[in-house]
């Protein structure tokens, strides 16, 4: 016995032992961490194949998958994305997904993938996608930004105004955001009397001056009266569209005629008397055109992010592309009467 203790004490049985250990804890821990690799995988391909859909698949399956082929396809589906054939976008981010093993690279795959499936219209997919990258890597402004606009599109305000709160802990300014989703909760609560909820509008609005084209077309829509009263010159040439569609039966002709611009937008669409000239090109020409008797040309608008500098042909209050708040820029243009394109506000 005491020949075994004094084996046991020797210290070089002392560094097999530690030496040993090491090993066992190594061992184990590279074989854990290669399971958890294998499960991640396991459970992006279960989430990916909920949304199987064919376009390019066929094609790309043809080809052996090489990491190189990662950063030329990568910036195909961008491509793919921006000119809107989203479906052959979503296609390559998914067969990039079930090849790619490096993890920062994933990622910023499911960020295409979701943020395809956001342009395309696919909300609960895109949502879906956005809330398994945050599973993973919740300090992801992009991706935080991402599913508050997909929530805020699915109608609920609520679930994106609780966004806001990782936002503003990330060093986002919120503080547009948080108006904007307060105005919508307010336009979208049916239990609020009307009064209460038109006076609730036109006090955010007074108090912060924002979101005017969201205010004044609900106004104009729900109380037409209180929307004239709050009408000022500076506001018009930034809303000409809205005055310009706006029905026959909604006009104030009393307001109209204390405002030159407002005399000079409905003199050149025909509902008054031309106006003099004011200083707006177009509108001036189109009044100059209605005294000599042509009544062939109208108006034509177009509508630019100030932000990216997209142009769209419909009215925006986030923009469709970089989805920046408040950014509309009205562009307008003399076309002949019956070619021009608008909307309804009411």
């Amino acid at each position: 016995m005491d020949a075994l203790l004094i084996d046991y004490r020797d210290p070089l049985f002392a560094v097999l032992l530690i030496a040993g250990m090491v090993f066992v804890i190594a061992f184990v821990s590279y074989w854990w961490g290669v399971y958890v690799k294998s499960r991640k995988s396991r459970r992006l391909q279960r989430f990916l194949k909920r949304f199987e859909t064919h376009g390019v698949r066929k094609s790309l399956e043809s080809m052996p998958y090489t990491p190189a082929m990662t950063q030329p396809l990568v910036l195909l589906a961008r491509a793919y994305e921006k000119s809107g054939e989203y479906n052959n976008a979503i296609e390559i981010g998914r067969y990039l997904l079930e090849h790619c093993q490096d993890e920062p690279t994933t990622y910023e795959l499911m960020e295409l993938v979701g943020t395809t499936y956001m342009h395309a219209g696919f909300l609960e997919r895109a949502r879906s996608t956005f809330l398994q990258i945050l599973k993973s890597n919740p300090r992801n402004k992009k991706v935080l930004n991402d599913l508050m606009v997909v929530y805020e599109r699915l109608q609920d305000f609520k679930r994106a105004k609780e966004v806001i709160e990782p936002l503003e802990a990330l060093g986002v300014e919120v503080d547009d955001l948080k108006l904007y989703l307060d105005l919508k909760i307010v336009l979208a609560d049916s239990q609020i009397e009307h009064e209460k909820k038109i006076e609730k509008v036109i006090s955010l609005y007074k108090a912060h001056k924002k979101y005017e084209r969201t205010v004044f077309e609900y106004l104009l829509k729900n109380e037409p009266q209180r929307a004239w009263e709050m009408v000022q010159e500076a506001n018009i040439e930034r809303l000409i569209d809205i005055f310009w569609f706006l029905p026959a039966s909604f006009m104030d002709y009393d307001r109209i005629k204390e405002s030159p611009k407002l005399r000079a937008i409905y003199g050149a669409r025909g509902d008054i008397e031309p106006s003099p000239p004011i200083g707006w090109f177009l509108i001036d020409m189109l009044n100059h055109l209605k005294k000599t008797g042509f009544n062939e040309a109208t108006l034509q608008f177009a509508y630019l992010c100030k932000s990216c500098k997209q142009q769209f042909p419909v009215p925006f209050e986030r923009c469709p592309r970089c989805m920046a708040l408040d950014s509309v820029v009205v562009e307008r243009e003399i076309t002949k009467a019956g070619n021009e394109t608008g909307y309804n506000l009411l």
